[in-house]
């Protein structure tokens, strides 16, 4: 018959996990992506591009016009500052660049103008190299994004 303290021993390694159990965080953060040095440059993102856009139903999609992207200086600190050119007035857009400097995503407005209700909502563009954007964007109040492309010479 087993001692008393052996079977206290055997009670206690029977209730502890084993540590090869217990999961351990993933590297690299929350998320677990590797953080790394960035792969992209926010530079991809500036200058003149073409823009073809698709839109909602009867708005006589596809769209092309021109998207100018700034680095500007804000009291925020610097930002990348998008001006969208199309009917009517162009619209503004604003965000932050992702760590890898790859995705720049954010708002964007038309100004109030002589239209009922000004265009607004949010964007997502990728840099898939140094002339060539692809996204999408989604109007406020709508449920469904529509895809975008960027090209330059």
């Amino acid at each position: 018959m087993p001692s008393l303290t052996t079977l206290a021993l055997l009670l206690a390694v029977a209730a502890a996990p084993a540590v090869a159990q217990i999961p351990m965080p993933p590297s690299g953060g929350p998320t677990g992506q590797f953080l790394g040095p960035p792969t992209g440059t926010v530079e991809d993102f500036i200058g003149s591009w073409d823009l073809t856009w698709e839109g909602p139903t009867g708005s006589g999609c596809p769209c092309s016009g021109v998207l100018t992207i700034e680095l500007k200086r804000t009291a925020s600190g610097e930002g990348l500052v998008g001006i969208w050119s199309m009917k009517g007035a162009a619209a503004t857009l604003r965000g932050p660049v992702s760590y890898h400097q790859t995705v720049w995503a954010g708002d964007f407005a038309q100004p109030f103008d002589s239209s009922d209700y000004p265009m607004k909502g949010s964007f997502r563009l990728l840099a898939r190299d140094s002339r060539t954007l692809t996204g999408s964007y989604r109007r406020d109040g709508t449920a469904v994004p529509f895809s975008w492309t960027a090209t330059r010479d």
